[in-house]
Order: structure tokens, then C-alpha cells, then sequence
């Protein structure tokens, strides 16, 4: 198959081509040997670290599976609906006319491919694509890479990479630019070596404005997106209320850990210490006082740092407060956002007659679908590896002003939840499911967060609801 056009595909990918650039029609009759495979797994680490992906846990173990699954040749695992069972979750037979999330995923990491390949020169001995219309990765070798680490016959040297599978040579009389754009090599034909570089660069300088556009465009449709999501608290002309969930501690009276203290010489370290009680051991009820109002988790500290950097960002004056300090007149006047789940009181209220409510202490319940659950599991050290969150977002509310929640089943979900809504280049993980006419309805979302080393991030939308 012969790519003789330059072409500009509906998602923004540019493929620019010539009569020398070849595509193997039979990608599975291809075996990759263990040295093609070391080079691809070395390239794809490099990728998934790199700014355009190491903030995306979706695109990342997307990526990670289209390249595992290509160099295996399992294509029977490459399909819309079995990538959407086994990386986003979905029912193995649900319906991909409907949760559109295989083709929009795949056309963003094509997207940051194509970022990757832009800010970086050096791409390493193989080239890792994603063609439109297609599930399946391709790979492009350094010419000679492989060839001289085992023996294969060597391709056309002019060639700067050569298309796995089959060698491809020249014609005599012809020699081969190849250009890295947007992740995929560029071959330009000539015959004429001056008037070659006067098309090489002409072409070069088109693909670089087209991909400055793209770019551009991308960057202000991130850019409006969070704008709108958030216009209607930064527009406000009163500060925004911010009240904090306050978790439910109880403490030891202070003249008995006064006591302890004394008698084991920790005088200087005030109430904050461990007493190792024995497992016999017994205490009264009125050796402990209840600290209300008092501790917070660390995953709300770092959902109210996000919030409060963003409010502080567009200039929008607020005011932090725990839930005890706030009534609910005051949040028919004013606009607020919710930190935490069942340490939030405020919370639990606003939800409380939603689609997608809070209950047990490590569940989210679908009310309209009682068969529908989504369940926090935590290993016997409490180090939970998942966490889910709702993102509530209140507009329309009869006159009174708008209420965004973010609760987490965990202190991770609240975490991780606040900062998807306020990255410009995170927020589209929510909104992108949404219907178009969203920004001025209520919803709801709720969101799977995957926990790696004790850092959250969004992995993906498993539900959501407009209205």
C-alpha cells in the first residue's frame, strides 16, 4: 500500500508521504525477536515518562497495551470492544456506539505522540506509532539497528528508519529523505538534489505551522474548557466559600498523657506521641475526649491546596471554613466548594437525594440502578491501591448559587479528584464523557482513581449523569 498524498485526518494526525513510503499489507506475519522487542519496551518506558504521558494513567496503559499486544500479534485482543473490557473496565459486551471511550482515548494518545516526537530529536532506535483507524502499534526501526545486532540484511542506508516488516529498496536513481513529524517518518522522493531540499523544506515548514496550529488549538480547547467548567465561582463578585471535612478523632485526656509523659521522659514532645498499650490493656470511656473540628486527612489538605491555588490563580477571593462555620443560607448566597466525603457533612446533605451517593464507609451507590456499585477495597496494611471520588457539580439551582463537592471514598479519591477539575490539561477526563450542552447543567461523575507509591490520579469515568 502506497502513500503518495499529504494528508490531514480528522483527529489532527498529519501523514506525509511518497512513492518510497511502504506499509506492509500482512503486519501479523511479522515475529519479533527478543533484542526488537528489548528496543521497543526500552522506547516505550522513555515515552510513558516523558511530559505528554506521565500524567495520564489512561493513555499510559493504553499505550502500554496496543504495544504489548502488537508485538505479540495478537490482534484478536486488539479490537474497540475488548481494549474497552480490559483497560477501561467496561462490560465485555457493552456498547461502543454508545461509550465512545476506545476512539477517543486512542485519538488523544496519537495526539501525545505526536508531542512527544515534536520535543524530541533523538527518538531513540525505533519509532512507535498508532495509525488513524487502527488499534494495532507500528514500529520503525534505525536503519541497520536491528540488521547489525543479528544478522538481518541491512536497509536502504540512505534511509534514516525502515518500515518493519519487509525491506523496502530504493530505486537507483532515487534517494530517501525521511523527516521525523508527528511520530511518523516523512519520505520525499527526488530526482533533482536542489530542488529536493527547496520541496523538503517547504514541507517541513507546512507541517510545523500545521502543528503549531493543532497544538494551539488544543491549548485553547483545554484552556476553555476549565474556564467553563469553572465560570461560575470565578465570577462571582463574593468569596468563595471553601468548607473542609473534618475527620472524627478522639484524643487521650490530657492528664493522662500528661502522666505517661512524665514517667517516660517525653516532656518535650507535648501530646504527640504513641502510648504501645498492650493488648490487654483497658481504658474508660472518659480517658478520651472527642477533637472535633480539629484534624484533617492529608488527602484533603492536598484537595484544599489545589482549589486554593486555582482560585488564587484567576484572582478569586475566598474563604476557608469548616462545616460547623457555614450554614445553609449562606450557601444560597454564595457560591462553595465541598472538600471531603463522609467527614463533610455538607456533603453527605447536598448528595443525599442524587443519583451517585456515599454509603458504608467504602461504597458508591447507584440509586437509579440498585445492582450498580462501585466498592473501596482496603489490604489488611491500609494502603488502599484504588480509591473512588464523586465530582458534584451544582449550576442550576433556582436562583440560588452554584456548589461544586469533591468526595472521595478515601483520602486519595479527594485528592485526586480536586486536581483533575483544576488542570487545564487534566479537567477533559471529566467533561469529555459529558454531553455537549454540560456547562450549564448539573452533574455528577464518578471517578476511578488508581494509587501508585501513595500518588493518586484519575484513571477514568466510570459513571456520570447530567441534568
Amino acid at each position: 500500500m502506497y502513500c503518495t498524498a499529504c494528508t490531514i485526518l480528522s483527529d489532527g494526525e498529519i501523514i506525509v508521504g511518497g512513492p518510497d513510503f511502504v506499509v506492509s499489507e500482512d503486519p501479523t506475519a511479522h515475529r519479533y525477536e527478543k533484542l526488537d522487542r528489548d528496543d521497543v519496551y526500552l522506547v516505550l518506558d522513555q515515552i510513558l515518562s516523558s511530559r505528554p504521558f506521565r500524567n495520564s494513567n489512561q493513555c499510559s496503559s493504553l499505550l502500554r497495551y496496543i504495544v504489548e499486544h502488537s508485538l505479540a500479534g495478537e490482534e484478536n485482543l486488539l479490537r474497540e470492544r475488548v481494549i474497552g473490557s480490559e483497560v477501561f473496565g467496561r462490560p465485555p459486551d457493552y456498547e461502543t456506539s454508545e461509550d465512545p471511550v476506545v476512539r477517543l482515548r486512542v485519538a488523544e494518545v496519537r495526539k501525545r505522540l505526536a508531542q512527544y516526537y515534536l520535543s524530541n530529536r533523538d527518538m531513540g532506535t525505533v519509532q512507535i506509532g498508532v495509525p488513524p483507524g487502527s488499534y494495532r502499534a507500528t514500529f520503525r526501526w534505525k536503519a541497520g539497528v536491528p540488521a547489525a545486532k543479528m544478522g538481518r540484511e541491512p536497509q536502504n542506508p540512505t534511509s534514516e528508519f525502515r518500515t518493519d516488516p519487509r525491506p523496502v529498496p530504493a530505486p537507483a536513481s532515487t534517494e530517501v529523505l525521511i523527516e521525523p513529524i508527528l511520530g511518523e517518518p516523512t519520505f520525499v522522493a527526488r530526482t533533482q538534489p536542489k530542488m529536493h531540499r527547496i520541496i523538503a523544506i517547504a514541507i517541513t515548514i507546512l507541517i510545523l505551522i500545521a502543528v503549531g496550529a493543532l497544538a494551539l488549538s488544543h491549548t485553547n480547547s483545554t484552556e476553555r474548557t476549565f474556564r467553563t467548567f469553572w465560570a461560575p465561582w470565578m465570577s462571582s463578585q463574593k468569596p468563595v466559600i471553601v468548607s473542609i471535612g473534618s475527620n472524627a478523632v478522639y484524643r487521650l485526656q490530657y492528664d493522662y498523657a500528661g502522666r505517661y509523659s512524665k514517667e517516660h521522659g517525653l516532656d518535650n514532645q507535648g501530646q504527640e506521641f504513641y502510648i504501645p498499650f498492650g493488648k490487654d490493656d483497658t481504658l474508660s470511656a472518659g480517658q478520651f475526649f472527642p477533637a472535633r473540628d480539629t484534624y484533617v486527612a492529608l488527602g484533603d489538605v492536598a484537595a484544599v491546596s489545589h482549589i486554593v491555588t486555582t482560585l488564587t490563580r484567576e484572582k478569586q477571593s475566598f474563604q476557608e471554613r469548616f462545616p460547623n462555620d457555614v450554614s445553609f443560607a449562606e450557601l444560597q448566597s454564595t457560591p462553595a466548594i465541598l472538600i471531603g466525603g463522609f467527614n463533610n457533612p455538607m456533603t453527605i446533605e447536598l448528595a443525599k437525594h442524587l443519583e451517585f451517593v456515599m454509603k458504608y464507609g467504602n461504597e458508591i451507590d447507584d440509586t437509579l440502578k440498585p445492582d450498580r456499585k462501585w466498592v473501596l477495597n482496603v489490604s489488611e496494611d491500609a494502603h488502599e491501591t484504588a480509591d473512588y471520588a464523586i465530582i458534584t457539580r451544582i449550576v442550576r439551582r433556582n436562583g440560588d448559587s452554584p456548589i461544586i463537592s469533591v468526595a472521595g471514598l478515601g483520602q486519595y479519591g479527594t485528592s485526586a479528584a480536586a486536581e483533575a477539575i483544576c488542570s487545564p490539561t487534566s479537567i477533559h477526563l471529566i467533561t469529555d464523557p459529558l454531553p455537549k450542552d454540560w456547562a450549564n447543567k448539573n452533574l455528577q461523575a464518578v471517578l476511578r482513581i488508581s494509587v501508585v507509591d501513595f500518588k493518586p490520579s484519575v484513571s477514568e469515568v466510570v459513571a456520570f449523569r447530567s441534568w
